[in-house]
């Protein structure tokens, strides 16, 4: 039987809308996840996208109900974020001094699509980055 973290696992390529952030403006992107099984279950996230402003890459794990990630922005984590199941969903929350990170991935085997957003200190998430990923 496949588990849920096993339908995350492959290499995903798709698009992106970008919203506007004070990281970058608002358009499209191409991107590619790769997700995989890393030591002990952990689930290594890797992440590169491509605009036509630039490019952006990351790093990420996730373990047990913890989540670390690190990209080409520079903001390394303080502390761990936490990685729940919610209706299927993976959702990865962070919280720095900046505010807090949300990232949420779901798969049904065949798509996989992503939601990150974003809000400083407790304010309202805004979006920052929606895509849909085929595996390729």
């Amino acid at each position: 039987m496949v588990t849920a973290l096993e339908t995350l696992h492959g290499r995903w390529t798709g698009e992106e809308e970008v919203f506007a952030t004070a990281w970058t403006p608002a358009g499209r992107a191409e991107a590619e996840l790769v997700l995989a099984e890393g030591p002990g279950g952990a689930l290594i996230v890797d992440y590169a996208e491509t605009r036509a402003d630039g490019a952006m890459t990351g790093h990420g794990v996730v373990l047990g109900d913890g989540w670390w990630w690190f990209d080409s922005y520079g903001f390394v984590p303080s502390a761990p974020g936490t990685a729940t199941w919610s209706d299927g969903e993976l959702v990865l929350e962070r919280r720095s001094e900046r505010g807090r990170n949300v990232m949420v991935l779901a798969s049904d085997g065949e798509v996989l699509t992503m939601r990150l957003a974003a809000a400083s200190g407790d304010g309202e998430l805004q979006p920052l980055v929606s895509g849909v990923y085929r595996r390729g």
